[in-house]
């Protein structure tokens, strides 16, 4: 896989040695009486960001560029009753569709050339539920017993099937509850753009589509071509274009335009 990283990762300390042309501040402690009040250094605004270094060069369309179909699959989630189409592309594009009880959203295509091929999982598990069933349970089990040893009346049959009933409640929650989500992240920018979420039932037919995925990812790596800044801006291109799309939200775009900014330092 060809090696995007720009000089150091996102997140990553900045080096302590100044650009060159730019002097480095003084070692000694200030003095004791404070300095002329200075006015605040103007902050970052994204939008001139865009303007500045993302208008001289454009990506491609994601809606007319990617041609041939190479993978289609069919995520479902029974248990929230969705289903996640994803179709991938040759030319190195995904199409995402999503339905929800039967209700199908809005179609969107990722750039794959800015994507990190490695996930991020995490695992929810709904401790109390799964707690609560099993007392629940125990509770029945423990009743019917006492019931056919004590030979006692309906009222302990009666509170064995009410806790029976709670049990599967309790089962229920927790399954509902207990759910997995796998995330792909831009590489630079660190903005979520693909969230799969999977439950009971549905976690193998999602783990089955990763590799595919990620070979895909590390396949669109290798188009692109040496220019580091080109990249960047290539990137935050696609991150505006997410936005206005309503993929993401104007927060992570901002977010994942003030990662990148600073690279753009490291690169002069």
């Amino acid at each position: 896989m060809r090696d995007r990283r720009i000089n150091q990762r996102p997140g990553a300390a900045r080096p302590a040695t100044p650009p060159a042309g730019r002097p480095a501040a003084p070692a000694a402690a200030r003095p004791p009486a404070p300095p002329a009040a200075r006015p605040a250094a103007p902050r970052v605004d994204p939008s001139k960001a865009e303007h500045i270094l993302i208008e001289s060069d454009e990506n491609p369309d994601p809606r007319s560029a990617g041609q041939t179909v190479r993978a289609r699959r069919r995520l479902k989630n029974p248990l929230r009753h969705r289903l996640t189409v994803v179709t991938l592309f040759a030319e190195g594009y995904l199409e995402v569709v999503e339905y929800v009880r039967g209700r199908r959203g809005e179609p969107f295509r990722l750039d794959l050339h800015y994507l990190d091929p490695v996930p991020t999982i995490a695992r929810v598990v709904a401790k109390r539920a799964w707690w609560t069933m099993a007392g629940c349970l125990a509770a029945a089990l423990g009743a019917l017993l006492l019931a056919y040893v004590a030979s006692l009346g309906t009222l302990v049959v009666s509170f064995a099937l009410a806790a029976g009933a709670a049990a599967l409640v309790a089962a229920a929650i927790a399954l509902n509850r207990t759910y997995e989500t796998v995330e792909f992240l831009t590489f630079h920018g660190r903005a979520p753009v693909l969230t799969l979420v999977a439950n009971f039932g549905a976690i193998k037919p999602v783990h089955a589509f990763l590799p595919v995925l990620s070979h895909a990812i590390e396949e669109a790596a290798e188009a692109i071509s040496g220019d580091p800044s080109a990249y960047l801006r290539g990137e935050m291109r696609e991150h505006y274009r997410l936005r206005g799309e309503g993929v993401v939200s104007d927060e992570i775009c901002t977010e994942a335009t003030g990662r990148i900014l600073p690279l753009f330092d490291v690169q002069l």
